[in-house]
């Protein structure tokens, strides 16, 4: 089965094609909704600010679709402003609603070097996540009080760089420039898009 990259003209897709192959998956570009069906799992990908991810998101009449694929129990990473993606909303783009999986307000870093570049350490806040150290690029990220937090992240204040519910996840760090802790969470990915989808 296949994992779906979400094609919206704002991520580094080669490098996350060559990532989900490493972790064994058969990754190919989504292009139009009516691919979503004959994928096993979907990555949410974004090097870019989130409002732009949203237009094209709706540009493509990709919102309903999407929604109506992981409430059916489609294994979905978000990555960067791909988890950013998945909040209620964000500061960058405050009059415009995201897809609202995780209940929270995406606000901008406070810390004293922003954006935050480099690698730093995700501390899980369940076993149901694992700690470890990450790549991560970003200015704006989710609050650590949300309430589907995995592992915050500490950048002048803690931020969530982890959250997930149900089949889903999302990640503010880049799992494909995050070395074996990165590639961890892409096998974890292919391992979902190989069990049987269950709704809710």
């Amino acid at each position: 089965m296949s994992v779906g990259i979400l094609a919206l003209g704002a991520a580094n897709s080669r490098s996350l094609v060559h990532a989900l192959r490493r972790a064994g998956a058969d990754a190919v570009i989504l292009e139009r909704p009516e691919q979503l069906p004959a994928i096993g799992a979907l990555v949410l990908p974004g090097v870019a600010n989130v409002g732009y991810l949203i237009q094209e998101l709706d540009r493509g009449n990709w919102r309903t679709p999407l929604l109506a694929a992981i409430g059916n129990g489609l294994p979905t990473l978000g990555i960067c402003a791909g988890f950013q993606l998945l909040c209620t909303r964000s500061e960058e783009a405050p009059e415009l609603p995201a897809l609202g999986i995780f209940c929270g307000t995406v606000t901008k870093l406070r810390g004293e070097k922003i954006p935050h570049m480099g690698w730093s350490r995700a501390e899980a806040t369940t076993s149901a996540f694992e700690s470890g150290w990450a790549y991560f690029a970003h200015s704006y990220a989710p609050p650590a009080a949300l309430r589907e937090t995995l592992a915050i992240t500490q950048c002048g204040a803690a931020f969530a760089s982890a959250a997930g519910t149900g089949n889903v996840i999302g990640v503010q760090f880049h799992p494909e420039r995050s070395g074996e802790y990165g590639a961890r969470l892409l096998q974890r990915l292919v391992r979902m898009a190989r069990e049987p989808i269950h709704a809710g």
